[in-house]
């Protein structure tokens, strides 16, 4: 292990003195978290994301429904409700760009729907607010959904008494609306596992060029092969095997370094939360783990620095839009999440979100398992594709 140690050495020195290393693992990724974190950084926060308009004309039972709905909204922080007299002066606060859309409920809207009767309220948006258009459509809807079922509700029990005394109806639908739901939602545990935008960007940028930077360990064995220093080291008295050991040993120590400094870096200026060190720690080594695998394999693959390179490059682009390094993947697709969970890069953010939730170093199981499965697996592959090539 001497001579690939002697090797890994020299490579160190040669990245340090030309500064690319110091450019590509830690200033572009460090430079390129500030920015999508300035420019990104409300859109996955608890910041409002619409300003919703409210006009109720009707100011009825059922009607209250709706300012129930946005209400709950807003205490939540998801929207704001801006409260409109009528519908003309909804229409014009949205024309005049104070809000991004609003809902206008009707006069006699509850007395409609209590006597069983059709009904509808309205969704007043414009062309350059389609967000906030489509959450006041999604509060409509929900409001809708429930004044369906409460006269579904009236009409069953009609059929059932084979007839209702219609002044009760009206007091029967009320007793509708203001019953409580059979089921609810409790909180959602994966809530506690979503990283703040300022970690998410930190943490997605550092391990999206972590696979740039152990390129220039792995696949430094081209670049000593074009330059013939390769057969030198070749017929040198050390073991062939320590010219690939070293190189690899190169790739690991400065992906560590690179994800350690961003880690703190991102930490002291940016105020990111990655976890416990001990757990970031153990994520790191993984992750840089099986990026240099993987990476390894594109080495035992090409025949040319500049072509390992790009194959390299696409390679880490792919996995990182896949691994939700830009923005979080979230879709009901189920192929897209099988695709999601064959990168390194999800489960590296998966383990930072289960630190995050405090479940500690076994919480880190799946997501460091994954990981070094993942250096396993390519690992082997790339012995044995450059055991064919430099032994």
């Amino acid at each position: 292990m001497g001579a690939a140690w002697r090797i890994a050495r020299k490579d160190l020195t040669l990245r340090l003195r030309d500064r690319s290393a110091f450019i590509l693992g830690i200033g572009v990724p460090l430079i390129l978290a500030f920015i999508f974190n300035f420019i990104f950084g409300g859109a996955f926060s608890g910041e409002s994301i619409a300003v919703i308009g409210i006009a109720n004309e009707d100011g009825g039972e059922v009607s209250q429904g709706v300012e129930d709905i946005l209400g709950f909204l807003a205490d939540d922080g998801v929207i704001e409700v801006v409260t409109a007299p009528d519908e003309a002066a909804l229409e014009e606060m949205i024309e005049g760009d104070e809000i991004g859309a609003g809902i206008s409920v009707p006069n006699g809207l509850s007395e409609a729907v209590l006597a069983g009767q059709a009904a509808e309220v309205e969704v007043i948006g414009q062309p350059d607010s389609p967000t906030a258009e489509a959450v006041a459509r999604g509060i409509a809807d929900s409001f809708a959904a429930g004044v369906a079922d409460t006269q579904r509700g009236v009409a069953a029990l009609t059929a059932i008494q084979g007839g209702l005394d219609p002044a009760v109806i009206p007091e029967l639908g009320q007793a509708l609306a203001a019953a409580p739901p059979v089921a609810s939602i409790g909180e959602v545990a994966a809530a506690d596992r979503v990283l703040d935008p300022t970690t998410f960007f930190a943490a997605s940028m550092a391990v999206f060029f972590v696979f740039f930077m152990v390129q220039f360990g792995v696949t430094g064995l081209l670049d000593e092969e074009r330059e013939g220093t390769l057969t030198r080291l070749q017929i040198a008295p050390i073991p062939r095997w320590a010219v690939v050991v070293g190189k690899t040993i190169t790739s690991i120590l400065l992906g560590v370094a690179s994800l350690t400094v961003l880690w703190l870096a991102t930490t002291f200026l940016m105020g990111a939360d990655w976890g416990p060190p001990a757990g970031v720690l153990v994520l790191i080594v993984a992750v840089v783990l099986a990026a240099t695998s993987i990476i390894g394999v594109v080495a035992g693959l090409t025949r040319t620095p500049e072509a390992a390179g790009n194959v390299g490059s696409i390679i880490a682009v792919a996995l990182g839009m896949l691994g939700g390094t830009f923005f979080p993947v979230g879709s009901n697709n189920r192929l897209l999440e099988l695709l999601t969970s064959a990168t390194p890069h999800a489960w590296f953010l998966r383990g930072l979100g289960a630190l995050k939730a405090g479940e500690g170093l076994g919480g880190l199981v799946p997501a460091v398992g994954a990981l070094l499965a993942f250096g396993v697996v390519m690992g082997v592959a790339a012995a044995v594709l450059l055991r064919r090539r430099y032994a």
